[in-house]
């Protein structure tokens, strides 16, 4: 039986194919002497089903913003919204204040990149699809052909940034979103008659990569004293997170996993949030007038490592602001009025959850021997994909496409503070070392890395556009020892 709200969406959204491409004037409490310009709408990537993909377009806060590059965010999920995470949470130009009003975010990325923010697949937040089936069974290879034919069908809508250089970033699910969409990207760039992408580089923020060595956490859990010595014997002989996962997809969850979870979930406790070891909890109950009497003690325990605050109840303000019927005016959002409310992550669509265990390394492999390069960052307190494993990755990878570490393992520098650690892999090209390969921790930051640790975060982006690796101390950016592929 077709779920009622599908029904409805066919019916009230059955003629609207049309894609919207406007200029917001202006968001409900958006600061004043805002100067870069503001997108948003949808872009149809099948008329015959009815899938339209909604996106919000940030240009560059430059006089020359067409000269900038471009960069396309995806969060994970899979099915988690890039306009609430990415936009709204992390690095887009403004984050709602406990008054309502939006504040301007000083870690912006697009103090350097136009920044073009997704939600992708359909049933992702604003995005949908008239066709009732879609949303049964989606897959990663729906989603790749889907976001590669966004981006061909949004540069009809802005053809002034055809030409643009291209960055793709994402984080945890985007581990399978980016190097997907990239290897159609390049597949498409070698067809006869066709203007290629102009595709420079992708980053990738606690990805998932490979369910046999990305979620292990039982290691990383215990060395910051989170599980007792039994539990870790426990996770490494009887039930690993990988076991674990692959036991739930497919709903047959042993006694001995079923144990080994219980036992974390007692040890660990039921408040702790493990995208992000440091985060308190948010204790509102969401309403507005209660967040703002919060406010007054947020600043005292979510401090970060370079004094930085991120607010647990930042979450709920996002909320509220997108489901305000003037706040999606603006946005020129919901304009089939979708029978259910903009959340995060609960959307309608039913994903392939088979999918979990694809294991992309060997694309990411092969996107390096296509000489784009590939940076892979890590928050230093999330136990969800943890450094240590993003890190033997980066390591597999570049055995396997036979680079050289280019400087030794250590620190990098976010002004004068340590932003995190990195190091870089790459070979030599007509006689200089190419920087192909970076992997980098971000010190204090969590599974969303420029929500808890903003300047490190865009002070890695900076480098990441300009195809180096993260800064050394005493520079804005790390000296050119090497050169980039392009």
């Amino acid at each position: 039986m077709v779920p009622w709200f599908y029904v409805i969406t066919i019916f009230s959204s059955f003629f609207y194919y049309k894609s919207s491409a406007e200029l917001i004037t202006s968001l409900p409490g958006q600061p004043p002497n805002i100067f870069f310009k503001q997108y948003s709408g949808y872009i149809v990537t099948n008329s015959q089903h009815g899938r339209a993909l909604f996106y919000y377009f940030v240009e560059a806060d430059s006089e020359n913003a067409a000269s900038l590059p471009l960069t396309l965010w995806l969060n994970g999920g899979p099915g988690c919204s890039s306009v609430g995470f990415g936009a709204f949470m992390e690095h887009g130009p403004f984050q709602p204040g406990i008054d309502g009003n939006l504040m301007k975010n000083k870690y912006s990325w697009n103090l350097v990149s136009n920044m073009l923010y997704v939600e992708s697949p359909i049933g992702v937040g604003f995005s949908y699809s008239n066709t009732s089936s879609d949303y049964i069974n989606w897959d990663d290879t729906a989603t790749a052909k889907e976001n590669l034919q966004f981006i061909l069908n949004w540069f009809k809508k802005f053809p002034q940034y055809r030409n643009s250089d291209v960055y793709l970033a994402g984080e945890s699910y985007a581990g399978h979103y980016i190097p997907q969409l990239t290897v159609l990207l390049l597949d498409y760039n070698r067809k006869p008659n066709v203007e290629p992408i102009n595709l420079k580089s992708i980053a990738l923020g606690n990805p998932l990569l490979d369910l046999e060595i990305s979620v292990k956490s039982a290691q990383y859990l215990w060395s910051h004293g989170a599980i007792s010595d039994e539990l870790l014997t426990m996770k490494r002989t009887i039930c690993n997170e990988t076991r674990f996962l692959l036991e739930s997809i497919h709903n047959n969850l042993s006694n001995e996993c079923k144990k080994v979870s219980e036992l974390t979930d007692e040890e660990m406790g039921s408040d702790i949030d493990m995208g992000d070891l440091l985060a308190p909890t948010c204790v509102s109950s969401g309403t507005a007038k209660q967040l703002g009497a919060l406010a007054t003690i947020h600043g005292k325990f979510v401090k970060k490592a370079v004094g930085e605050v991120a607010d647990p109840c930042l979450t709920d303000r996002i909320n509220l602001y997108l489901n305000k019927p003037e706040v999606q005016k603006a946005l020129h959002a919901n304009t089939t009025y979708l029978p259910y409310a903009w959340d995060f992550c609960l959307g309608n669509l039913h994903y392939r959850r088979e999918d979990l265990a694809v294991n992309t390394i060997p694309l990411l492999s092969n996107i390096l021997k296509e000489n784009i390069q590939v940076l892979l960052f890590s928050g230093d307190q999330d136990s969800k994909i943890p450094l240590t494993q993003t890190r033997k990755i980066a390591k597999l990878l570049a055995r396997d496409v036979k680079l050289v570490a280019l400087d030794k393992y250590g620190s990098w520098y976010d002004g004068l503070q340590i932003g995190g650690w990195s190091q870089s892999f790459g070979g030599l090209r007509e006689g200089k070392n190419i920087t192909y390969l970076t992997f980098a921790t971000v010190r204090g930051a969590a599974h969303e890395v420029p929500y808890t640790s903003p300047s490190q975060a865009l002070t890695l982006f900076r480098a990441f556009l300009r195809g180096h690796p993260p800064p050394p101390r005493n520079s804005t950016a790390r000296a050119p020892t090497t050169t980039t592929t392009q």
